[in-house]
């Protein structure tokens, strides 16, 4: 059926009546669209009833054709240009009576829609929005200034925020109107932050109203003004806490009550902060002259409020009790003030960025609730990311052990560990051993279990945000100390291998929370296997095996995809030339890769590392509980399940068959499930499956962090190509003593002192 049919049924069964117009509206505004509104003599008779029903004398009716009119104004822009004039005598007298209050938010949302929607029309500016922009505005003023419903105000707001930076002449004469409201609701901010934070929106475009001259000054005096007020509310919170030569703050309380004076200072400051952010982020015609260094220096003192343990002398204990009580939020406006400051200045803030990362990192070494440490972790997120890298080493390492200090609680505790191994060696026991305990399958997911990963809602969002900022540091690793880079590259990969091996409830109530932290943590997994373009690091193809394996959402492959047809094309090409050199010409030299590109076991990691790691409290598995492979102690696994063990051997590449850049995704990732599936089986020692799993899906899988093996490999001298990474050392006895390869047999040795020609 063609849209003119389709608007005449309209017109005839839906709309023959203003109360079948009003049973019908949510049917027909879903109904609708830009097809319906094509020239046709249907057309005409659908705006002729639009105006009928605004006229009508029952409130529903008109409340229906203010809806149907904002429909047709988004759906046909030359209707709603033909039909404004009309519409708007209706829509605007309607805001000074007594209407509904939807009759008043549906008139608020067509004015608004009509008179930004023909922004590109002088014509239709001169004749209709230059002479009813002031009526409504007016109508609107008067509406604030009354006791009106608190959604309305709210719609209010927001249509004058949108319409002063459109008509910024026209609402000149009405700046000091709109000061005073907007100054009203900041004295009365108990009505709620909601309504605060749309009269500050609505006060940072003001500045308009003063043209292309005046409108910078403007800005920077409501920023001054913001700024004064900021400081004195945060003065009005710290009454009881002395200055530098011991003597209480002198200030005008806002009450006479101490304590009601305090909370509201703590409301002043919030305004104030949320006017500072707006003004920080509000267009200006011209280039202003930002205060920097008095904005960090505000953001500096609110940042570094401590929480003291004993009152001081000669002060109210309530009053203090009650300032101590607002602390974590003056850190969340602090917090608040400095991201703004960094998202709006960027590289501006360089400067200062060391310094304020110092003060945040030592709040997030204090083990605070992950309430408090979102805003903290959000700060850092935007100085790492707009600012240049800090010139101070040991703020990275700091910040990145205590981001792992976090992240590690995902990890199986040693009383997990330790019960799986338990369970692994009483498996083998005969008849005369202890009876097990019967089990069911999915047993786990009825059982009270108090340790659930991420219980509430800031608990995951503060896990997330730990990772976001972890992979900005270890992406800028310039500062971070090979030791550490390697240590916090173990622990991603032992999250993204211990994650699968999770029950999602267990992690968190959420079930989205679990896809988030796998998505993330196998985004970091991979920019750390790719390594550098010297090397690539030695988990690439376990992280790439085990994530074709997984559910991941949002797996992006074209950055790897483009470095392995990179890789390939170059080891095909050399493979034909066979390393031809010209005698004038160097051999082709590369660095040696990193340490954090070789390391991957305990027994490869250094000194540091293992400091590193016993620092962050994850020596779960001790040397005496893991037995040893190579002196002969007993395996993990029961011998009946070695002699259906496969053999693993060293996968090999046929150079001959990568000449071109050109690899699908499937093969690459199935070359890479194949590659990463003996690393995996030679990394990881599996234990039989245990009869507790209140945390783990399966228990018996250790993560990769806490492996152990029985002798490290050494350190090559040169980048290892890619399909020589899963050479390691096994964990099983078979694997052991699988005989070498032509490859790896000795040299022979040559004696030097014999004669060959003597024979």
């Amino acid at each position: 059926m063609e849209s003119p049919h389709s608007l005449k049924a309209l017109l005839n069964f839906h709309l023959a009546s203003d109360a079948s117009a009003v049973i019908h509206l949510p049917f027909i505004l879903d109904s609708i669209t830009s097809k319906h509104f094509q020239p046709s003599n249907h057309l005409t008779k659908w705006t002729s009833r639009v105006n009928s029903l605004l006229h009508s004398k029952d409130a529903g009716a008109r409340w229906a054709g203010l809806c149907l009119a904002h429909r047709t104004s988004i759906c046909s822009k030359s209707v709603m240009i033909e039909c404004a004039q009309s519409w708007l005598g209706i829509a605007i007298p309607l805001l000074s009576k007594k209407e509904p209050l939807p009759t008043l938010k549906a008139s608020i949302y067509l004015c608004r829609l009509i008179f930004s929607n023909a922004t590109d029309i002088p014509e239709f500016q001169r004749q209709i929005s230059t002479p009813n922009v002031p009526k409504f505005t007016t109508a609107l003023v008067h509406s604030l200034e009354k006791d009106v419903d608190l959604e309305l105000k709210k719609v209010a707001l927001k249509t004058l925020t949108r319409l002063v930076p459109l008509y910024p002449n026209i609402h000149r004469a009405s700046h000091p109107a709109l000061s005073t409201i907007v100054s009203r609701i900041f004295v009365h901010g108990s009505a709620g932050q909601e309504l605060v934070r749309l009269a500050s929106e609505l006060g940072s475009v003001l500045h308009f109203t003063g043209g292309k001259v005046g409108a910078a000054n403007l800005w920077r005096k409501s920023l001054d003004e913001s700024m004064v007020s900021a400081w004195t509310a945060f003065v009005g919170v710290r009454t009881t806490v002395p200055d530098e030569n011991g003597r209480l703050p002198q200030m005008q309380l806002l009450h006479e009550e101490p304590i009601t004076s305090v909370t509201l200072s703590i409301e002043r400051l919030y305004t104030s902060i949320q006017v500072l952010c707006d003004l920080l982020q509000s267009p200006t015609q011209r280039p202003v002259q930002v205060p920097v260094g008095s904005l960090v220096n505000l953001a500096s003192k609110m940042i570094l409020v401590t929480v003291d343990d004993e009152p001081p002398a000669n002060v109210d204990p309530i009053v203090w009790a009650t300032e101590t009580s607002v602390i974590p939020g003056i850190w969340k406006m602090a917090c608040k003030l400095i991201t703004r400051l960094t998202k709006c200045l960027g590289r501006h803030m360089s400067p200062y960025s060391s310094r304020l990362l110092s003060y945040i990192v030592f709040h997030l070494e204090q083990n605070l609730p992950s309430s408090q440490q979102i805003p903290f972790l959000k700060a850092v997120h935007a100085l790492l990311a707009y600012c240049h890298p800090t010139h101070l080493p040991s703020l990275s390492s700091r910040l990145i052990k205590t981001l792992l200090s976090g992240l590690t609680l995902i990890l199986p505790n040693q009383t997990d560990i330790q019960n799986s191994i338990t369970q692994a060696n009483g498996s083998g026991k005969g008849k005369k051993g202890k009876k097990k305990a019967r089990t069911y399958e999915g047993d786990e997911l009825f059982r009270a279990s108090s340790d659930v990963v991420c219980p509430a809602v800031d608990d995951a969002k503060a896990l997330l945000a730990a990772c976001d900022v972890l992979q900005l540091l270890l992406r800028n690793n310039t500062d971070v100390s090979p030791a550490l880079q390697s240590m916090a590259s173990r622990v991603i990969l032992a999250l993204f291998l211990g994650l699968p091996q999770i029950i999602p409830t267990t992690l968190s109530p959420y079930p989205q929370v679990y896809g988030l932290l796998l998505s993330k943590i196998h985004e970091i997994a991979l920019e750390l296997g790719s390594g550098s373009t010297s090397a690539m690091s030695k988990s690439l193809n376990l992280v790439l095996g085990a994530a074709s394996n997984m559910d991941i959402d949002q797996v992006n492959y074209p950055t790897l995809i483009g470095f392995f047809s990179l890789i390939y094309t170059e080891i095909g090409l050399v493979a034909q030339s066979g390393y031809p050199h010209s005698p004038s010409t160097s051999p082709l030299l590369r660095p040696l890769p990193k340490v954090e590109y070789l390391t991957l076991f305990r027994t490869e990691e250094s000194t540091e590392e293992a400091e590193a790691r016993q620092s962050l409290r994850l020596d779960s598995v001790s040397n005496t509980t893991v037995p040893d492979v190579v002196t002969g102690e007993a395996p993990l696994v029961p011998e009946s399940s070695l002699s259906s063990a496969p053999s693993y051997s060293k996968p090999s590449i046929p150079l001959t068959q990568i000449t071109t850049a050109t690899r699908s995704h499937e093969q690459i990732k199935d070359s890479a499930s194949t590659l990463s599936s003996s690393v995996s089986a030679s990394l990881v020692p599996v234990v039989p499956h245990g009869s507790s799993q209140e945390r783990h899906a399966d228990p018996g899988v250790v993560p990769l962090l806490f492996a152990s093996t029985s002798s490290a490999p050494a350190a090559p001298t040169k980048p290892a190509s890619f399909a020589s990474y899963p050479s390691q050392s096994t964990t099983t006895t078979e694997l052991a003593t699988a005989p070498l390869d032509d490859a790896d047999e000795e040299m022979p040795s040559i004696n030097l002192d014999s004669d060959s020609d003597s024979d």
